[in-house]
């Protein structure tokens, strides 16, 4: 995969995430909405007297009230975004030629690997950008922790994190300077590095396991 390939993948996997925790909110709001629309209303309508507060008592028409609430249903403005996030997906997914499958995402995910560079770099924007507006709006902190102890392969730093959205397997590393990739022959040993692109290694890659010590005789 190229570094083009590997942020496209990792920003799904993020958006992933958000998008789940965004539907979560979703489904509270929808069942806290519908326990409101449950509640009785504190106002009654009498087709006699008009509108009266249900206090009882001799001569007060209660009896001959009904319970009527014209307040329109609360928005779940949460089902929104989600309807409009599912719905841009679908079309990203719809341009890149994957129409088979319900999940956007996923049948976006599925199209990542077969795309050329130039393409899914516009993809992996869209991605991040949708990401972004999701985690803004929920509060959601991005899907990343700092790797302590390793060095750069490009700058020698420490300042790596690791990317944790999705399957371990798809992790990626990425370093905190920001500097970008100077293409072949960058220092960065990626292979298909390509020239101001943000650093970025498979987390396989940059966590090599450290070869055991023979025992002593």
């Amino acid at each position: 995969m190229t570094p083009h390939h590997l942020h496209a993948t990792a920003a799904a996997w993020s958006l992933h995430t958000a998008r789940l925790r965004l539907a979560d909110l979703a489904r509270d709001e929808a069942a806290q909405i519908a326990a409101e629309a449950m509640e009785a209303p504190s106002l009654l309508r009498s087709p006699i007297w008009g509108s009266r507060h249900a206090h009882g008592g001799h001569g007060d028409p209660t009896p001959g009230m009904v319970a009527v609430d014209d307040r329109p249903p609360r928005r779940n403005r949460w089902a929104e975004m989600v309807e409009r996030v599912d719905a841009k997906l679908d079309w990203l997914a719809c341009q890149l030629g994957d129409t088979v499958g319900f999940d956007p995402l996923s049948r976006v995910l599925t199209a990542i690997v077969r795309l050329q560079p130039g393409t899914v770099r516009l993809v992996a924007q869209h991605l991040a950008d949708e990401d972004t507006w999701i985690r803004n709006a929920v509060g959601l902190a991005p899907a990343r922790e700092l790797l302590p102890g390793v060095d750069c392969p490009h700058c020698g730093e420490r300042q790596l994190y690791v990317q944790t959205a999705g399957p371990i397997e798809r992790w990626t590393v990425i370093c905190a300077t920001g500097r970008l990739c100077m293409g072949q022959g960058c220092p960065c040993g990626m292979p298909g590095a390509v020239e101001g692109v943000a650093h970025i290694w498979p987390r396989a890659a940059v966590l090599v396991p450290s070869k055991a010590k023979p025992e002593a005789a």
